[in-house]
Formats: structure tokens, C-alpha cells, sequence
């Protein structure tokens, strides 16, 4: 989880305001609220502010099984820097 903070800081110093900002997780360790939490959280650590666009997940080539959770392991979040 640490190296995802670190990444998503690293990529956030990078785009500018009013640029686009798309972060994606495969873990199936960390849940869809914990990954969003997570990217949020650095980004108020590091002054800047999200405008969440979209959260979309696995397509269909990944079917999530019903009594699986951790198959829901694609996420992706889309924002503009503001």
C-alpha cells in the first residue's frame, strides 16, 4: 500500500492544473473504497485537489465472481487536477 502512495505522489507532482490524472490498481488486496481513500488522501498530503471524472473497473474479459470479492481486483480512477 506504501508503494502506491509513493507512486501515485510522484505522478501527481507531475500533472498540472487542470490536467488529467488516471491512477489504476490490480491488487485484489486493496478493496475499490481503500484504493480511491488511499489516492485521495496523498493528494490533500500534497496540496492538491482531485475532481473525481469516472471510476471504472474490469471489462468484460474479467468477470467478478459473486462470491468473490477480491476478483473486483481492477480499478481505475479518473480525475482532473484542480
Amino acid at each position: 500500500i506504501f508503494k502506491y502512495r509513493d507512486f501515485n505522489a510522484l505522478a501527481l507532482q507531475l500533472v498540472r492544473p487542470g490536467g488529467l490524472f488516471v491512477t489504476c490498481s490490480c491488487s485484489g488486496h486493496l478493496g475499490t473504497d481503500a484504493f480511491e481513500d488511499l489516492v485521495i488522501g496523498t493528494a490533500h498530503r500534497h496540496h492538491k485537489k482531485l475532481q473525481i471524472l469516472d471510476r471504472t473497473g474490469p471489462g468484460m474479459d474479467h468477470p467478478v465472481m459473486s462470491n468473490c470479492p477480491e476478483s473486483r481486483y481492477l480499478k481505475t480512477l479518473w480525475a482532473i487536477v484542480v
